[in-house]
């Protein structure tokens, strides 16, 4: 557990910009660690940003039922992902910390620059509203994919791509942008 909390410090600190970073990241902040959570109960209802432990990225699943049979929405991330979840919900949470979008924005923003990540529309979060660059990874042997929602419930897609190279994408205030093997361009 010790090596997962170092692994996340040094990930945080090459992946996002941090007014204070203490021994351990979410000092003072209500943060869930791997586990199934029962919204309500376990975890509070809202917003979440979730920031992978591993080198394997997170995972997050949503559901109706606690054998996750009833999956509302999940997804496997790189560097991080940004869920809302409601009262009677479960959560299942691998290889990740969840940290309320609240207490996480007061000391964090994402960095654009980093290839997997989920970036909040808006001034005062990760990315102002505009037009951006995308790149693909050039590492990777997979084409580049963007995606936007509308909300961080990632139900229903405004615009998504998967592309080679470059390509633009156009973001409004309130929307989420997905960047998964590409990054923003600066």
């Amino acid at each position: 557990m010790k090596k997962c909390l170092c692994l996340l410090l040094i990930t945080l600190l090459m992946l996002f910009s941090a007014t204070a970073v203490a021994d351990h990241p979410f000092d003072g902040m209500l943060y869930y660690e791997d586990c199934t959570y029962y919204v309500g109960i376990d975890m509070q209802p809202g917003e979440y940003v979730l920031v992978s432990s591993s080198d394997y990225g997170g995972y997050f699943c949503v559901s109706t039922d606690a054998n996750q049979e009833d999956i509302i929405f999940n997804g496997i991330f790189d560097t991080n992902s940004i869920i809302t979840v409601e009262r009677g919900e479960y959560v299942k949470l691998s290889r990740c910390v969840a940290v309320k979008s609240s207490d996480f924005y007061g000391e964090y923003t994402i960095k654009k620059t980093n290839y997997g990540t989920m970036l909040k529309v808006g001034y005062g979060y990760d990315l102002a509203p505009g037009t951006y660059r995308v790149k693909s990874d050039p590492s990777s042997d997979y084409d580049g994919y963007y995606c936007i929602y509308n909300s961080s419930r990632q139900d229903k897609i405004v615009s998504n791509d998967l592309f080679t190279g470059s390509t633009y994408v156009t973001v409004t205030q309130g929307q989420y942008l997905v960047l998964s093997r590409c990054c923003i361009v600066e």
